[in-house]
This record gives C-alpha cells, structure tokens and sequence, in this order.
C-alpha cells in the first residue's frame, strides 16, 4: 500500500496563523495535501460574484507564497469537491482531512454532506475544527456568548514550523481574475484581498483609522476610510476573529490617557460589532432554514407570483395608507 497521505482543506480560512486543521496535520507523521478547490456550482449560487473571486484569487496568492515558505505549495483543484477528494484518495491514499467547520448557504451544506458521505464510505476521517466564535449543535443560545468570549481569549495557534513536501500531486492552474467561470465583471473598484492587506488594514484601523469610526461609520462618503475593511477578511480568513479581537485588546491596554479619550470608545464599539458578527453567523448555524424562509411566517409568499397585484402596486407607490 502507498503512503497515507493528509489533506488541509482550506475553504473560508485562507492563513497559516491561528489554523487549527493545518497545525495538527503539520504534527502527524504523514505528508500533508494543503488544499483549495475552485467549484464551478459555487459561482453559479445568486450569492456569488467575480467581486469575491477578485479578493479570493489575492487570498490564495498570499496563502501559496506562505505554504512555499513552509515546504509545500498549495494544491488546486477545480471541480466538485467529492469528486477531487475521491481521485486524491486514489492516488495519494488520503488517511485525515483536516477542516475547519463552515457555516455557509444550502448549497455549501449539501456539498459537505457530499464529502461526509464520501469519506465514510472510503474509511476517509473527516476531521472538522469550529472555527472562532461559531458552535455547532448549540443546545441553548444561552450558553453561546460564554463559548464565544472564552474561544475569543484561547492562545492563538502559532504557524506550522515546516510540512514536508508531496511527490507526484499536481496542482491545476490558479484561474485568472477575469475566468469567465466567475461571472460579469465587477463595477468600480475591488478591494484588495490577502493575508498581508489584512494586516495591513488591522494595524492602520487600531493605530488610526478608528479615531473617527464611530462619527463616520454611517456616513457613505466616509466610512470607506473610518470603518475596520476587514469584513472580507474575516469573511474569507485571512484573519481570524481571534486574532482581530486579541489586537483590540492589546491597542486598548496601550492606550494613555489622552489617547483612551480618541480611541477607547471607538475600539469599544468595534469590538461590540465584532461579537454580533458572530451573533448572527451563529444566527444562521441555529436556524438555517431562515436562508429559504422567512424568519416571520407571515411574510411567506409574499414574493410569489401569486400575491395581490393591486396591493404591491399600492405598497411600491406608497399609496397603502401607512406612512412610511
């Protein structure tokens, strides 16, 4: 039998800092597959858009350039996630898939219901790690603000010190930004992806940038440069909430007095947001039907074709008697 080799499953976790999966396959006495898969059906969802892939494509250039460092290049794969995961494991003998969990759409669910049923049937482990402040199978919501904060003070995870190199694994092409896979060209500009914008954007939002978060964050011509741009890099891992909310707490214990008053209340409130990011993630983690139905069911239908033309009509001209 060939050597067993260890899979890195990267989705929306796209660092080596604070990476709990790549950290203990790192430790195991196997080559690890550090692994990104380009799925077509992802970029078909109404959810999608080339915008992403844009940030995304600077994600994982950063992410390649990191693994190099550490001895092994990321692997790409384009196609759907189970068929990959089977081929790899004909030709590698995939013992462990590291991963985080992920909390995403319907579509992104069912393509991992996809893979669990694959590796039960190959004897594949599947082993998944809660990414920061989202837990799954939560049995009360009243427990969850106390995991969160707890998870948010644990250590972070230092970077692997090397991963040995893998023989005959053959990475398909980084597609272009402007693949037609990804839909209509974006309008304006795209914001920079990758781990090292992240930082960059975390270290001028603590030490500049959030002295005017809480006067401009509403303010459309002003919160471009006021507010954290760090929503895509969250989103899609380059920085982990961890990480951002340990730098929240190391700006405020630096602070002097004089600054506290420029600063304290901003960095308070930034940290507020941070925790209902994960409030409603974790939203969506308890109550995934809300993604297909309305949260009240008094709404439900209300878009179909078959509603009350008249009353639309009223309601789109503001003609319902009701002031709005």
């Amino acid at each position: 039998m060939s050597q067993t080799h260890n899979i890195v499953w990267f989705k929306r976790d796209l660092r080596v800092n604070d990476h709990a999966p790549l950290l203990s396959a790192s430790r195991q006495d196997a080559p690890v597959i550090p692994l990104y898969i380009v799925e077509p059906d992802q970029w078909l969802q109404p959810d999608a858009s080339r915008r992403h892939w844009h940030f995304i494509h600077d994600c994982l250039c950063d992410l390649n350039k990191e693994l190099r460092e550490l001895g092994q290049e990321l692997i790409i794969k384009i196609g759907h996630a189970a068929d990959i995961f089977a081929q790899l494991h004909s030709d590698h003998h995939i013992g462990t898939i590291y991963t985080h969990e992920e909390t995403g759409n319907l579509w992104s669910y069912q393509r991992d219901i996809a893979v669990q049923n694959l590796c039960s049937g190959l004897d594949i482990e599947l082993r998944t790690t809660p990414k920061n402040g989202i837990v799954r199978k939560l049995r009360s919501r009243d427990s969850w603000s106390n995991i969160r904060n707890k998870r948010m003070m644990e250590a972070i995870h230092p970077r692997p010190n090397a991963l040995p190199s893998v023989e005959r694994c053959q990475s398909d092409p980084l597609p272009e930004k402007c693949d037609p896979m990804f839909g209509n060209l974006p309008i304006g500009r795209v914001q920079k992806g990758g781990r090292i914008q992240a930082v960059k954007d975390l270290r001028s939002f603590l030490n500049h940038r959030s002295r005017g978060y809480l006067s401009h964050i509403s303010a459309p011509n002003q919160s471009e440069f006021y507010c954290s741009r760090l929503s895509g890099h969250l989103t899609f891992g380059t920085l982990s909430a961890r990480e951002v909310s340990q730098s929240i707490a190391k700006r405020r214990g630096q602070l002097s007095p004089e600054e506290n008053k420029s600063f304290g209340r901003n960095l308070r409130a930034f940290e507020s947001r941070l925790a209902w990011r994960c409030h409603f993630i974790q939203k969506i983690e308890d109550q995934p039907e809300i993604e297909t139905h309305c949260m009240h069911p008094a709404f439900e239908n209300l878009r179909e074709p078959a509603h009350n033309p008249t009353q639309f009509q009223a309601w789109a001209n503001g003609k319902t008697g009701y002031p709005f």
